[in-house]
């Protein structure tokens, strides 16, 4: 299989876009909203998290930054990679890193001041990776990690709001699937799940919550809300 390389790497005020059609930014806390093709119900339920999105046809990336200092890279081997990154507001990060052969697909959307999101995706041959990610507030920090086995699938739906909310999901391995969603303030999250067939929904909302970190290995399915009303 032909083997591609793409780096690309954007500081401050930057706006790249292809003729790919246009990824609307989505409400905070509901990444999959603006969904332009593909599925991604979460939220509907507790147990509801079916993630998908069209297979890229080619290696493929998207960059629009609006704002000041705002620092973008991505780094992509393979054939089949999609990566598109919308940052609006300043001194935001996102670094993007995707490799392997199969489909790695990532979005990331965010918006607001010193926002962090740090991104490695790993797809076998037959497997795949996709991520839809939100950020609002400030100084808001995703960490995602994702592997997957030959003819395997990851997923996951991450979305922050507020101000110094921490996330990080490490997931590897056969049909693994998440959505974590944090509103408010200084609330963190961590997530990894092993092995196949799992699914995780945890929902935050308020200020200050604890880290339950859970780890997951089977077939396990777990959904878990936390709230303290944002007192």
């Amino acid at each position: 299989m032909r083997n591609t390389l793409t780096k690309l790497s954007l500081m401050t005020v930057a706006c790249v876009m292809a003729a790919h059609g246009a990824f609307a930014q989505t409400p905070a806390g509901d990444p999959c909203s603006a969904a332009t093709s593909g599925s991604c119900v979460s939220g509907t339920s507790s147990q509801s998290i079916t993630i998908s999105r069209p297979e890229p046809l080619r290696t493929s990336a998207y960059v629009m930054q609006i704002g000041d200092a705002n620092d973008a890279s991505i780094s992509q081997s393979s054939s089949n990679q999609f990566a598109s990154i919308t940052q609006t507001g300043d001194k935001g990060t996102a670094r993007v890193d995707q490799q392997g052969e199969g489909i790695a697909y990532l979005e990331v959307d965010q918006a607001g001041l010193l926002n962090s999101f740090v991104v490695r995706q790993t797809a076998e041959s037959g497997g795949g990776n996709i991520a839809v990610a939100e950020q609002d507030g400030e100084n808001n920090a995703i960490l995602l990690d994702q592997f997957a086995t030959v003819g395997n699938l990851n997923g996951a739906v991450l979305a922050q709001q507020g101000m110094g909310n921490k996330m990080e999901l490490n997931q590897a391995g056969s049909d693994n699937r998440a959505e974590l969603v944090q509103t408010g303030d200084n609330n963190a999250m961590t997530a990894t799940q092993n092995g196949s067939a799992n699914q995780l929904r945890w929902v935050q909302d308020g200020n200050g919550l604890s880290d339950l970190q859970i780890v997951q290995s089977g077939n396990q399915a777990i959904s878990i809300t936390q709230s303290n009303g944002g007192n």
